[in-house]
């Protein structure tokens, strides 16, 4: 039952969101929109879009201690990829979780660490992107947007991940200790619960304390530079190249503008909150934020749709390169 609600749930909001998105839009313009990229420009952002997955191949060996060359995890990070973007509510991290356990031995309380711990930095890294073009943009802004959504709310969000991280890093002990603690304030109240309830929170409360052990098993040395490290490059790809098919579409976008709806976009995205295909979750946001810098909704609204298609076609040659290559991964063992 809750898997069938976690189908139909996120394709009706899909559904809507996206209806009400098309209305606002002439959809001819999509195809037109796409017809201005040339194969040039296409093969271009595919190749940065390669480089970015073999970014987070890297950043994730790296995360997870692993004493490997990058392209035995390329192939796992390339479905990931895919169903990343294609599976409702964060449901493609379990495809990387059963592939690193499953190809690599990684435990899956550690394969889930090292997705938080990337989820937190990138969301260090892009409250810190939205803070610096938000300053760039004050003026335009000025009385469009709340000061606390602009500014605040970035840095707040991004001061406060940072301080969780030192705190992990330099007394995990500590970490450990209000983990503990706060599990077993859980489980006391849990006890009161129906039995399959208490049951369930047990087990969930357990693991939480597992990925916390692993989290804080992260220290500052050369290993925590190189995490930091790929993380930006990684940012630095993603939006370089999207930026860059925005460019070559020929849309009348300032192209700090687009930073910012990207960052916003890709932060809110983080939660589990994706339709199937990410279609509507996607384009609202960006379309919002764009609109508010005086863009209008059919131009910020068909940039969305646009860029989206070519990243999800992007993504399927990825998923069959990974799906081949597991294959042949099986018969080997």
């Amino acid at each position: 039952m809750q898997g069938i609600v976690r189908i139909i749930l996120p394709t009706a909001i899909a559904i809507v969101i996206t209806y009400f998105l098309l209305k606002e839009i002439d959809v001819q313009q999509i195809p037109k929109t796409l017809s201005r990229l040339s194969i040039k420009g296409l093969l271009i952002g595919f190749g940065c879009y390669c480089l970015l997955v073999w970014s987070k191949t890297l950043r994730f060996r790296e995360l997870l201690g692993l004493g490997l060359r990058g392209y035995k995890l390329f192939p796992i990070l390339a479905l990931y990829t895919f169903w990343g973007n294609f599976l409702p509510m964060r449901t493609g991290d379990i495809s990387y979780v059963y592939l690193m356990q499953r190809r690599q031995q990684v435990d899956a309380t550690r394969g889930v660490a090292s997705l938080l711990a990337a989820s937190v930095i990138d969301l260090v890294l892009l409250t810190s992107l939205m803070f610096a073009t938000a300053s760039v943009l004050s003026p335009k802004l000025k009385g469009q947007l709340p000061w606390t959504f602009l500014y605040l709310m970035p840095l707040l969000i991004g001061v406060g991940l940072i301080l969780v991280i030192l705190l992990m890093c330099i007394a995990p002990d500590v970490c450990t200790t209000l983990a503990n603690r706060g599990a077993d304030a859980l489980l006391r109240i849990s006890s009161h619960f129906p039995r399959r309830i208490s049951k369930f929170l047990a087990w969930t409360l357990n693991k939480v304390k597992q990925v916390v052990y692993e989290l804080t098993a992260l220290e500052f040395n050369t290993r925590f530079l190189k995490i930091w490290g790929y993380s930006v490059i990684c940012l630095a790809i993603r939006f370089g190249f999207q930026c860059y098919l925005v460019g070559e579409m020929g849309v009348n976008i300032p192209l700090v503008e687009v930073l910012f709806a990207l960052a916003f976009t890709n932060g809110f995205n983080l939660l589990p909150i994706q339709t199937i295909g990410n279609f509507g979750t996607t384009e609202f946001p960006f379309t919002f934020l764009l609109y508010h810098f005086g863009t209008p909704k059919q131009i910020g609204a068909v940039t969305g749709f646009s860029l989206h298609i070519i990243i999800l076609l992007y993504c399927l040659p990825l998923g069959v390169y990974g799906f081949i290559s597991s294959r042949q991964q099986r018969r080997r063992d």
